[in-house]
């Protein structure tokens, strides 16, 4: 359904960068980086069922949930935990089977890793673990173990890796912006924290970093060069195998790259700058 039909529908929403995590607020992805966000105090029953319909989300977690109405913000109250740490992972999950039992994905899903305090989920496709030590698999490991679990189930999983937390008084806010930027990524299984938060916050200050796009010569070769190099730590060779070229001819470039901007790209820093931008400019041609 458009967000102008939504809107009619619903004309207390409103549009929102991020979901909220107020009491009874319902909050539908209806963008990159936008959200609509519903409160469902005053709406009738028919009214809620409608909502859940159009968006194929139920409106409350599961009565009784004490960690899934803190993280949305039901509740402001932790549940009582001895962990020392808390990370959260969220799931989203496509079932290709009518009849598939959530339930039993979930559990089976939960199995699969170690430290598990606590499951569920939010909408009828998404939801998180919480675990009480850090994750120490690769994302290529599991990756491995979520296709182990959808040719079982017959679904397409993907997973998003959280940061860690010493406190749980932080994770309603933390489990909002993570589920911004898991929205903003539906291609990769495995989502990570470390490679959303940079096109995430280069995305926020496009006006502001415009001006130093523009003062640089970023064609094709060049935004390639500069993912090659930022890819690979600024490993030469590497970064020249992942570019089908000769280690001299990447040199090279960055040679030229060095004399019409005035930035070594073998240096970190000037590195990191160039591929913040380069950021912003996919970023630009994607919105295009």
């Amino acid at each position: 359904m458009e967000t102008q039909q939504l809107l009619s529908i619903y004309p207390q929403a409103t549009i929102s960068p991020r979901p909220s995590v107020a009491k009874n607020m319902v909050c539908v992805a209806i963008d990159v980086g936008k959200y609509m966000c519903i409160d469902t105090t005053n709406l009738s029953n028919r009214e809620l069922s409608l909502l859940e319909l159009l968006t194929h989300t139920k409106s409350s977690t599961t009565t009784g949930d004490a960690w899934s109405e803190f993280l949305t913000g039901r509740h402001t109250t932790a549940p009582q935990t001895t962990a020392k740490k808390l990370q959260l992972l969220q799931f989203r999950v496509r079932f290709t089977e009518r009849h598939a039992d959530r339930s039993q994905w979930l559990s089976a899903i939960a199995d699969t890793f170690e430290h598990v305090l606590h499951c569920a989920f939010i909408t009828a496709d998404s939801g998180y673990l919480l675990l009480t030590e850090p994750l120490t698999d690769t994302s290529a490991d599991l990756a491995s173990l979520l296709a182990l679990i959808d040719n079982d189930f017959y679904t397409n999983t993907h997973l998003f890796i959280g940061s860690t937390h010493r406190s749980s008084q932080d994770l309603p806010t933390t489990f909002a912006l993570e589920q911004q930027l898991f929205s903003q990524n539906q291609q990769d299984t495995i989502v990570t924290l470390s490679s959303s938060l940079l096109p995430f916050l280069v995305n926020q200050h496009q006006p502001e970093l415009q001006p130093l796009r523009n003062s640089l010569s970023l064609d094709s070769d060049s935004q390639q060069l500069v993912r090659a190099l930022y890819q690979t730590q600024g490993n030469v060779r590497q970064a020249a195998s992942k570019l089908f070229l000769h280690r001299n001819t990447l040199l090279y470039r960055i040679e030229k790259f060095e004399r019409c901007n005035g930035l070594n790209l073998k240096n970190m820093d000037d590195l990191v700058y160039c591929y913040l931008l380069t950021l912003g400019q996919v970023i630009n041609q994607v919105e295009k």
